[in-house]
């Protein structure tokens, strides 16, 4: 499809006449008639315009890429709360946090049991 297609195709889908369309942009309506048959391509800013017309990217006008959607579109929040913070993982997530606080919990018991029997082994004076 070519931009002459695309124009008349958007031109269409919208309800819209020729005068109509040239109105909106601000041309002659032979200016968008040598659009639609090929005859003459459109200024920048008048596929700028058009673009907001129609309700369309500029890339779609003039390459005809359609845009990616915006559910498409992952950031990196979202890729980690698919892939990383699945239930699964936050559970087992807690458990080693649970474990790892039980291990610290115990050696710094350790520390402590061990500091007391040395100040009465060796007493508390300096």
């Amino acid at each position: 499809m070519t931009i002459a297609d695309r124009i008349q195709s958007l031109r269409k889908s919208k309800g819209m006449s020729q005068e109509e369309l040239a109105d909106a942009v601000g041309v002659s309506r032979q200016a968008v008639s040598k659009w639609e048959s090929e005859q003459a391509t459109p200024d920048i800013d008048k596929v700028l315009i058009m673009s907001e017309v129609f309700g369309v990217t500029t890339d779609y006008i003039l390459k005809g890429i359609e845009p990616v959607k915006t559910e498409e579109h992952k950031t990196m929040g979202d890729v980690v709360d698919q892939k990383i913070l699945t239930k699964e993982n936050g559970t087992r997530a807690k458990k080693i946090l649970k474990w790892v606080l039980i291990g610290v919990g115990a050696l710094v018991a350790i520390d402590l049991i061990s500091m007391l029997i040395f100040f009465l082994v060796n007493g508390f004076s300096t």
